[in-house]
């Protein structure tokens, strides 16, 4: 607590002391730019809370998981002092920082071999895609002339009605 009220009062830029004043922000893995809001924090011991140390049948209750909170933090707080004195930093619950190379690579090659946006005459699809703008600009302009769409299920094709007033938010809605 120490290092951080000094670290917060001589130590931050002024803008990061006033974010973490009025945020409260914590650095639990202590690497540069990975803050974290505090309910970040709270909501990971409630985690470890209920799933490590709830207990099984008549001790998985509220009351007793309330009781054991303290005892938690402090048996938390021993398994990071371990962790630390023989050196098992990697066995933390941070994660690595993200690297997606071999996830670009991998999509990459994908699209080198099916070029996806490139068009081969012939190909086929499983799947239509809809232009919903053309269809929105023809039921505007329908709409414009008085006219709906009208969707009969026993018809093979579709008919326009007369239709007084504007029905651009039926348009809206069909194509959403």
């Amino acid at each position: 607590m120490t290092n951080f009220l000094y670290n917060i009062h001589f130590v931050y830029p002024l803008g990061l002391r006033h974010a973490i004043h009025y945020h409260i922000l914590v650095n639990p893995t202590g690497r540069p730019m990975k803050w974290r809001a505090v309910d970040w924090c709270v909501k990971l011991n409630n985690l470890f809370t209920k799933v490590k140390n709830g207990g099984k049948g008549s001790n998985c209750s509220v009351e007793r998981i309330i009781l054991e909170s303290p005892l938690v933090q402090v048996y938390r707080n021993l398994q990071g002092l371990v962790q630390q004195n023989f050196s098992h930093m990697h066995l933390t619950t941070s994660h690595a920082a993200p690297d997606m190379r071999k996830t670009f690579a991998k999509i990459q090659e994908r699209l080198v071999l099916n070029s996806p946006h490139v068009v081969c005459l012939g190909r086929k699809t499983r799947h239509q895609v809809e232009d919903l703008y053309d269809k929105g600009r023809e039921m505007m302009e329908n709409a414009m002339r008085g006219e709906v769409l009208v969707e009969n299920e026993g018809d093979a094709g579709d008919i326009f009605e007369e239709f007084e007033g504007s029905a651009l938010d039926d348009i809206m809605v069909e194509l959403l």
